[in-house]
């Protein structure tokens, strides 16, 4: 009988050391998948930007693109494809090129809406977003909601108040605040071409500039060109010397550095235009009007990591920080930063809002 039972006691703990070694086996597997403890990892996904003409070196709108698309791409880990357009003839080139490698493809530019409804036909299991744009059938002038095409909107007209407040408030507090002023009462802007993103941002601009004060001429002028830096200068120039502008905001992108080098040049004041341009000019460049087009796109590109794609996203405005202004100078009194932080306030706050047009 003892025999028998230290045989008995043998067996039961083989089967309990059994048991043991399986379960230990079972935890070892388990931690080397998914559980309810470990994240979720990403599917792989496919990326691709294709630049508006000015270029990923434009220090402004393709730059920031290439900015927000890069911080996704070290996050998500997907292969680098990025297409820098030539000219407008290159727009559905390239856009076809990236949608036949990429599962969704960011056109960078209003300009590109004709490209990007045409390219997202012929590719409808594929995803687009346009930056300052949408889907636009050639012809027309209306967008088409198409199911696979993100348009993303911003309200430049609410960062183009903030710096025209600031100015204005400059021009107000005159050559005994500011020696550098040349006492015309008079500011500038430079843009582009006149599209809508372009247009929004001097209405803003010349709109707040009146508010704060009512006697200030604003003059306004297009290189019709985003990328040729002389032309923009020589538009600058012209308002600098043959109107005494005191304060000269670009909106015009690579060529618009050239108009901040005018201003540079000839000793008076300079804004920014979609990035913070400080840099440029630290002496001179009193501000930028920001458009945060890097959180626009990596905003698109994490939605889209999480299966949260939609061709409906909201504008990115200054309640949600998608616009602002920039760096400002030590040249830029207390009195105008606290103008445009007031204005920024009634803008959040729905008691002003900023027309898209320019005002008369």
């Amino acid at each position: 009988m003892r025999k028998g039972g230290i045989s008995a006691r043998i067996v039961a703990l083989l089967a309990l050391f059994t048991i043991l070694l399986a379960a230990c086996g079972g935890s070892t597997s388990s931690t080397g998948g998914s559980s309810g403890t470990t994240p979720t990892a990403q599917t792989a996904i496919s990326v691709a930007l294709v630049t508006d003409i000015g270029g990923l070196n434009d220090r402004s709108f393709n730059h920031l693109a290439y900015v927000g698309y890069t911080k996704a791409m070290n996050e998500f880990h997907f292969t680098r494809q990025v297409i820098e357009s030539k000219n407008q003839a290159d727009y559905v080139k390239n856009l076809t090129l990236a949608a036949r490698s990429a599962d969704l493809v960011f056109a960078v530019g209003f300009l590109m809406q004709n490209a990007v409804d045409q390219v997202a036909h012929q590719f409808p299991t594929k995803k687009f977003a346009i930056i300052d744009g949408c889907a636009v059938p050639a012809g027309k002038q209306d967008c088409e909601a198409l199911p696979n095409v993100a348009p993303l909107f911003f309200k430049e007209q609410e960062a183009g108040c903030l710096v025209g407040a600031i100015a204005a408030q400059m021009e107000l507090d005159g050559k005994s605040k500011i020696p550098q002023l040349r006492g015309h009462n008079t500011i500038g802007a430079v843009g582009g071409l006149p599209i809508p993103p372009v247009n929004r941002y001097i209405a803003g601009y010349k709109f707040c500039a009146k508010k704060v004060d009512p006697g200030i001429t604003v003059v306004i002028n297009y290189s019709q060109d985003f990328s040729a830096t002389d032309k923009c200068k020589d538009a600058a120039l012209s308002q600098i010397n043959q109107h005494n502008a005191d304060i000269i905001f670009q909106v015009a992108g690579g060529c618009g550095v050239g108009a901040l080098d005018a201003a540079d040049q000839e000793g008076v004041f300079g804004i920014g235009v979609d990035a913070d341009q400080n840099y440029l000019h630290p002496k001179s460049v009193i501000t930028s009007a920001l458009k945060k087009v890097d959180v626009a796109v990596y905003d698109t590109i994490n939605d889209y990591a999480h299966g949260k794609f939609t061709n409906n996203p909201p504008r990115f405005d200054l309640a949600h920080d998608g616009v602002g202004y920039g760096t400002l100078s030590s040249v830029v009194p207390t009195d105008a930063k606290n103008k445009a932080d007031q204005l920024a306030d009634q803008i959040r706050a729905g008691t002003l809002v900023v027309p898209e047009t320019i005002p008369s």
